[in-house]
């Protein structure tokens, strides 16, 4: 079970950016989606089965399926975008590239997660919008299922 106050502050800061926090919980405790900024964002808090006492907060963004041409030059882009990113960075997963936020759960206050949410949710949106100029064919879907957990 998740630390309840991780659970108060999460669906607060959802309610934060108009969105119904009991609409957004996904299947699993711990699991939200939902959509702002022009964005789908997921939130998961997790613990690994190793180490069940200690949680992980995580926000997360598809931003683009991973591009069939220029890939080099595409992972370049990322590299140079993933630089000028605070508290934030692009990875790969499953062909397709996301926008993520991960840290240890304690600690965690209230105004973190707000601008985690905030961060992840307006960087995915223009770089999606920037990207999506050079790189046809990676935006057919902006947002796709999230990825299987590990």
């Amino acid at each position: 079970m998740i630390p309840y106050h991780l659970s108060e502050y999460i669906e607060s800061s959802i309610k934060e950016v108009e969105t119904d926090p009991v609409s957004a919980r996904g299947q699993k405790e711990g699991q939200w989606t939902f959509k702002y900024k022009n964005s789908t964002l997921w939130i998961d808090v997790f613990s690994y089965p190793a180490n069940p006492e200690k949680y992980y907060f995580q926000v997360m963004s598809p931003l683009c399926k991973m591009v069939d041409n220029n890939k080099e030059e595409f992972a370049i882009d990322l590299l140079e975008i993933n630089y000028s990113l605070y508290g934030c960075w692009i990875c790969k997963r499953e062909g397709w590239i996301y926008v993520l936020n991960l840290r240890e759960a304690d600690n965690l206050q209230k105004e973190e997660i707000d601008a985690t949410i905030d961060r992840v949710a307006a960087y995915s949106s223009e770089y999606w919008g920037k990207l999506s100029f050079k790189y046809k064919g990676a935006w057919e879907v902006k947002t796709q299922e999230k990825p299987k957990e590990q």
